[in-house]
Parts: structure tokens; C-alpha cells; sequence
């Protein structure tokens, strides 16, 4: 009996807690740094703007012990913050300068299973997905529910996993017009529970929100890679594109596209500017983050001081037909990925099996191209019998030079073509005719797809050429010259 008394008044309390929780809550009071950075979003009540703060510095009034970051979301002039590692969900509302309010839609209770997750707005919706908690990198989806003001779980068909990081940065946009989210890679526990290793997925992935499942885009382009790892803007969404920077560089990436690449020369260089005099080597405390069609640069001081940059941005500045792309999608990868190398019988047995259809498809080729010897000897003898006497001597005395280790002088081909009272204009287009007709003559001839004489630029002088006989038709060549056919 007493300990159905026990568990009655934990239920109350706790019943109690969660509905006050529900009333209008101020939070720790908020550092100077962190007023400057609402005020001045604040005054934008229009443009949508996700972020993310790991870092001690911008906790907004959150204890260390709670959470270890916030996400911080404008949608459609509200403003909202999740607590990274629970389930508080707050909204903002600016009483005045400096002052403001904070009200919590959540009724939850429990922490420590989401830190570093993502939040998105997806259809005026707030999903979660990823994150770490009691052990474990989560690999399931969620979203907040205004009827329940709860994190309900949103089932998809399969799973992937992720968490953020200052120290392994991600890029992830969420494309409303497609019903996608785009990640640059995810998570792989090993050995759970056993041990607590994970590692990287080195690969692009995709959720589609109409078939509720995530999709394997292709491996990450390793040059990309990097770049992300040295990244130091928020991921900023500008319409289709995801903006960030990356060594004094300003990049855009289209994931649906599958590019990514720099604004043009100008802008470039009006965001190096920009970007130098504001930080001057003394960055105090610096975020950049796009806002309608600007992008800003903000600094401030720990006394609260805000500075500001902006940079307009234009589609006019990107050029995506130059763009290098984000993931690699070619076909047999993709197969190979889907059979799975390596697992048990099913991958091993079909990935054996691709391999010697493809063994034979390419033997096959071979033996539909390949030439008897003694019908090529025959192609030979008929190309060298139809040259002209200019072009017989030419071959030969390249022949004999290169056999001699030299190079033949153009003094001696404009000789044997006659050509050597003319003038350089003349002299060399006539050279060039020459040997064009020649390799004309032989690919005909032989059905050859290599030419037989080739030209290469002399190593100590640029502008002069070196002709020779191609090696692989050298020894054709010779016998052709010795039987003096």
C-alpha cells in the first residue's frame, strides 16, 4: 500500500512540473553577446534562418549540464529554440531592446538522448533526426507535435544515423520544393553495445519525404571532403543552393544538381575584403549566416558590441555548368554498393558472376577487333606502296634518325619537301599538310586509330617541334624500310 502512495505522488509531481512547465518561462539571463545577435535578427521579421551553436558562447541562457548546443530557428517572422541533449522547444518573443521572452510549447521531461541532432522546418514543421544519447548514435526520425506539444516518431522505411560536430562538420540542406533532406555523410556505430566506436559513412544520402526513405546518392567527393572539415560559416540555404565558406572562399553547392563550386572572381574578392577588415586577425565573437538575399558577416565583443558586413547575393554569381561534383554517382559503383562485396553468399556469388559476364563481354571485343598478323603485314605494304616518293623519304629519314638517336632538323624536312627557299609561313603549313596526309594515309590504310607520326614540343625550346615514328609501329616501320618497299 505504501508504495502505491510513493508512486501516486511522483506521478503528481512530475504531472505537476510538466503542465507548469507549459507557462510562460524566463531562462538564465541572457549574456550581452547573445542580446546583440537577437536584436539584430530580430529586425529582420520576413526571411527564414536556421543555426546551429555548439560552442560555449552562445548558449542562450542554457546550462551546460541541460545541453551542449541550441538550434536556433526563424520561421515566418517566430522565432524558436531546441535544446540540444532534451526536448525543450521555446519561443522567443523580443518585449523590447534587449529584453526577451521565452515561452515553452514542450511537455517533456526527459534529457539526454538528442544531443547534436539536427532540427529542420520542413512544411512548417519541426522534425529532429539523428543526434547522440545513452550510448548510442539514434538513427530515427521525429518531429514536434503542437497537439501534444511532443516529439512523436515519424516512421520511415529504413534508417541511417547522425550526429553534428565542431570537430566533423556536415552539410545538410532540406530542399522544400523536392520533399528532400540532403546529407554529406552519416554514421556507423560498431560492435554496439560491445564497444562505442563509430566511424564515417564516407557518402552523400538523401531522405525523400514522399517515399518516407533514405537513398544512397554516392561516395563524397574527397576534394569536397576537406572542405567541408575546414568549413567556418553556418550552412546558409539560398534558395536551391547551400552557402558556406571555406578558406577565404565563398562556396555555393545544389545538391539536386550534384555540384558545388565559387562565386565568381568579384564577389570573391568583395568577400575577402569584407571579411579582413571586419575580423582584422581579431575575431572576438564571429558568425555568417545568409538572410534573404544578403550575406552577413558579424562580429561582436564580449562587451556585446555588434559590427556587421553584407555581401548581396546573386544567382548572376553562380556559374553551375563550371561546378565539380558534390558525389559520385557513376553506375558501377552504385551496382557494387547495392550487391554489398564481402557479405555472405548472396553479394559474394552475385559480384562473381557480374565479373565473368563482363570478362566475356570484353574478350569478346577483343577478338572481334583483333587482325591476323599476316593480314596486317599485307595493310602495311599497301600503304607504304601507295605514298608519294616526298612522303617515302620523309618516313625514312625520320626512321634512320630515330634509330641514330636524333631528331631530324626542320631545316631538313622543308629540304626533302622542298620547301627551303620559302617563306616560315609557307614552310610551315606546308610541313603540317605533309604529315597530315601521311597519318590520313596510314589510318585508312591499316584502320589504325593511332597516328604514325607524331609530334612533341622540344623540352629546352617550347616553340620547336620533334617528330617520330610512333614506338608500337616501329618494328612495321623497319621491315618496310629495310625490304626498301
Amino acid at each position: 500500500m505504501l508504495n502505491k502512495w510513493i508512486l501516486l505522488t511522483l506521478f503528481v509531481i512530475a504531472n505537476t512540473i510538466s503542465v507548469s512547465s507549459q507557462g510562460i518561462q524566463v531562462i538564465n539571463p541572457l549574456s550581452k553577446v547573445e542580446i546583440a545577435l537577437l536584436d539584430f535578427i530580430a529586425k529582420d521579421s520576413s526571411h527564414d534562418l536556421s543555426l546551429n551553436f555548439l560552442k560555449e558562447e552562445f548558449r542562450l541562457g542554457i546550462t551546460k549540464k541541460l545541453s551542449n548546443g541550441t538550434s536556433f530557428i526563424k520561421r515566418k517572422g517566430k522565432v524558436f529554440i531546441q535544446v540540444l541533449g532534451s526536448g525543450r522547444l521555446y519561443e522567443v518573443t523580443k518585449v523590447s531592446q534587449g529584453n526577451y521572452q521565452f515561452t515553452r510549447l514542450d511537455s517533456t521531461i526527459h534529457f539526454g538522448s538528442n544531443f547534436s541532432a539536427l532540427n529542420w522546418m520542413y512544411k512548417d514543421t519541426l522534425f529532429q533526426f539523428g543526434g547522440t544519447g545513452f550510448w548510442k548514435v539514434r538513427d530515427y526520425m521525429s518531429y514536434f507535435s503542437p497537439q501534444t506539444h511532443e516529439w512523436e516518431i515519424y516512421n520511415t522505411v529504413n534508417t541511417a544515423s547522425i550526429s553534428l560536430s565542431d570537430k566533423n562538420s556536415i552539410l545538410y540542406f532540406m530542399d522544400e520544393k523536392l520533399g528532400k533532406l540532403y546529407l554529406s555523410n552519416s554514421i556507423k556505430q560498431q560492435d554496439f553495445p560491445k564497444t562505442l566506436t563509430i566511424s564515417d559513412i564516407d557518402s552523400s544520402i538523401a531522405y525523400d519525404f514522399a517515399k518516407r526513405k533514405w537513398e544512397n546518392l554516392g561516395a563524397l567527393n574527397p576534394t569536397l571532403k576537406e572542405l567541408i572539415k575546414k568549413q567556418e560559416s553556418q550552412l546558409n540555404p539560398y534558395g536551391p543552393y547551400l552557402i558556406f565558406h571555406s578558406d577565404l572562399e565563398l562556396y555555393w553547392l545544389n545538391f539536386s544538381t550534384n555540384s558545388y563550386g565559387t562565386f565568381s572572381t568579384s564577389k570573391q574578392s568583395e568577400f575577402r575584403e569584407k571579411y579582413l577588415k571586419l575580423y582584422n586577425n581579431n575575431r572576438n565573437y564571429s558568425i555568417q549566416f545568409v538572410l534573404g538575399s544578403n550575406y552577413y558577416l558579424i562580429k561582436i565583443t564580449k562587451e556585446g558590441l555588434l559590427s556587421f558586413e553584407s555581401i548581396s547575393l546573386s544567382l548572376t554569381d553562380i556559374n553551375e555548368e563550371a561546378g565539380t561534383a558534390i558525389y559520385s554517382n557513376d553506375r558501377l559503383v552504385q551496382i557494387m554498393k547495392v550487391l554489398g562485396p564481402g557479405q555472405p553468399i548472396i553479394g559474394n556469388v552475385l559480384v562473381i558472376i557480374f565479373l565473368i559476364f563482363m570478362y566475356n563481354i570484353i574478350q569478346h571485343k577483343r577478338k572481334k577487333k583483333t587482325i591476323p598478323d599476316e593480314v596486317l603485314t599485307i595493310l602495311y605494304k599497301n600503304f607504304y606502296s601507295g605514298i608519294t616518293i616526298v612522303e617515302k623519304e620523309l618516313i625514312q629519314t625520320i626512321f634512320q634518325c630515330q634509330m641514330s638517336n636524333e631528331q631530324i632538323s626542320i631545316k631538313t624536312i622543308n629540304k626533302i619537301i622542298g620547301v627551303q627557299q620559302k617563306d616560315i609561313l609557307t614552310q610551315n603549313k606546308s610541313r603540317s599538310d605533309h604529315f597530315l596526309r601521311i597519318n590520313q594515309k596510314f589510318k585508312l590504310a591499316t584502320r589504325s586509330k593511332e597516328l604514325l607520326i607524331v609530334k612533341e614540343r622540344e623540352a629546352s625550346d617550347k616553340r620547336q617541334y620533334n617528330y617520330n615514328i610512333n614506338l608500337q609501329f616501329l618494328k612495321q616501320i623497319e621491315a618496310l624500310v629495310l625490304n626498301n618497299q
